[in-house]
């Protein structure tokens, strides 16, 4: 045991002292600050000006003439996100402009209200700039207000007011009839727990890989027959394991720190301060709510406070606890799997022949994990919350949807005993491909190596 934390320390102080390794751990959070920077900087800044011709040749969003050529809109916003970013201006008319008039017009955008568009649902907008995908939504979303409340009126002889009082907006309130009623928030917890997934799912492959690249750099510079002379190979393989994954936490864990407070001064400095930025911030918060779209404002307020609700009814003791174990648990099992490979070859360019029986599990147990968002009571869930080569990942989503004491007690004895029995054949493999240069070795190859007794 004393040599294996001997392995243990060294393999932590010598990454640890690196410079990539700082350079890295302030450098990732600073890169992560200016992603979030320059995404709302480059919504927030986009001054470009739109000023759409809207052709009604049906004569249903339109009303008496302006003046020659020009009609009045009976349903329509003059402008839209009229803050101090984009700004969207519009004129109407029943006449479209050819190609070359539009050329020479002042208009940047033609959308042409005709009756094809109530066949096919499509309506044709001719531009001479491309919109921005924002623009173009919120031009479809304007469309379908002023066709909505034009055929309310016209149709139904009521104000679309009165129209929108008589709608009603249906969710299930979802209720677990074990749990005596109450309200159910499944789906909201299963999304609190696939983010906990995620951060196991990117750490075994971030750190697995460097495991193995640390085995194969010792093992090209020789450095690992001097190493040998003094300890196992399986002592040897333990200790550089939880080394570097006490590397990778390190490094994880100040990420997680860093990058909370840049995102912080990120949010507080631009968009607390910056004209645009509270702007920005007022006109996303009140775009729906201000009578623009009231039925998707209402659903979004009811997923706000449904999401809400799941994060304060979650058993957020038991779910950091339940992390921890399968965090380390899903590191041990896979470094132990990825420092086998990097025994076994000489370069890292041999590993991918070995690679895939290790990531394609990983890879579908994030997969299940998703699947589970959408059907959280899935009976492929629970095979493999409990088969270990998956449940790291998924046990996280089904233990914040709910589950059973005995399912999970089974799951961590299951990871745990393929755990150890990993260690010991990877080790097997270990003591014998840590010493083999020059040859590319085949699955018939690893088999005898876990056979054999010398």
């Amino acid at each position: 045991m004393n040599k294996i934390w001997l392995i243990i320390k060294r393999e932590y102080l010598v990454r640890v002292k690196k410079r990539s390794f700082i350079v890295m751990t302030f450098l990732g959070p600073l890169l992560f600050g200016l992603l979030i920077f320059g995404a709302i900087a480059v919504v927030v800044n986009d001054t470009a000006q739109y000023h759409v011709l809207v052709v009604d040749e049906t004569g249903m969003i339109t009303t008496d003439t302006l003046s020659e050529g020009h009609l009045e809109a009976r349903f329509w916003r003059n402008t839209f996100r009229d803050s101090a970013n984009a700004q969207v201006l519009f004129d109407f008319t029943a006449t479209r402009l050819d190609d070359a008039s539009f050329e020479k017009s002042p208009y940047n955008l033609q959308m042409i209200v005709d009756e094809s568009l109530f066949n096919s649902g499509r309506c044709q907008l001719i531009f001479k700039r491309t919109p921005s995908e924002i623009i173009s939504e919120q031009l479809e979303r304007e469309l379908e207000l002023a066709l909505e409340q034009a055929r309310v009126e016209d149709s139904l002889k009521i104000t679309f007011s009165e129209y929108q009082r008589a709608k009603v907006n249906i969710e299930f309130a979802m209720a677990n009839v074990k749990e005596s009623g109450k309200e159910s928030l499944t789906s909201d917890k299963a999304v609190i727990g696939f983010a906990f997934a995620v951060l196991i799912y990117i750490f075994i492959f971030l750190y697995g890989v460097q495991v193995m690249r640390g085995v194969i750099e010792e093992k090209t510079n020789r450095i690992v027959e001097v190493i040998i002379s003094s300890v196992k190979p399986f002592q040897l393989m333990m200790g550089k394991v939880i080394g570097i994954g006490l590397v990778g936490l390190t490094q994880f864990l100040m990420w997680v720190v860093f990058s909370s407070i840049i995102s912080t001064l990120v949010f507080s400095l631009y968009l607390g301060s910056s004209t645009k930025g509270q702007a920005y911030l007022i006109d996303n918060a009140q775009q729906l709510s201000t009578g623009y779209n009231p039925a998707i404002a209402q659903m979004q307020m009811i997923e706000e406070n449904s999401f809400l609700a799941a994060v304060l009814d979650t058993n957020w003791p038991l779910m950091i606890g339940i992390f921890i174990f399968y965090f380390v648990g899903g590191y041990l099992l896979y470094g132990s799997m990825f420092a086998a490979i990097g025994a076994a070859v000489d370069s890292e360019t041999d590993t991918q022949q070995f690679m895939m029986p290790v990531t394609v599990p990983l890879i579908f147990s994030y997969v299940v994990a998703g699947v589970l968002i959408t059907n959280p009571d899935s009976s492929m869930a629970s095979f493999f919350s409990v088969f270990p080569l998956t449940s790291p990942i998924v046990m996280m989503v089904k233990t914040a949807i709910g589950v059973s004491p005995l399912m999970l007690l089974l799951s961590m004895l299951c990871l745990v005993v393929t755990f150890v029995s990993m260690i010991w054949l990877a080790g097997r493999i270990y003591r014998v491909g840590i010493l083999m240069y020059g040859k590319k070795p085949s699955y018939r190859e690893l088999w005898k190596w876990l056979r054999y007794n010398g």
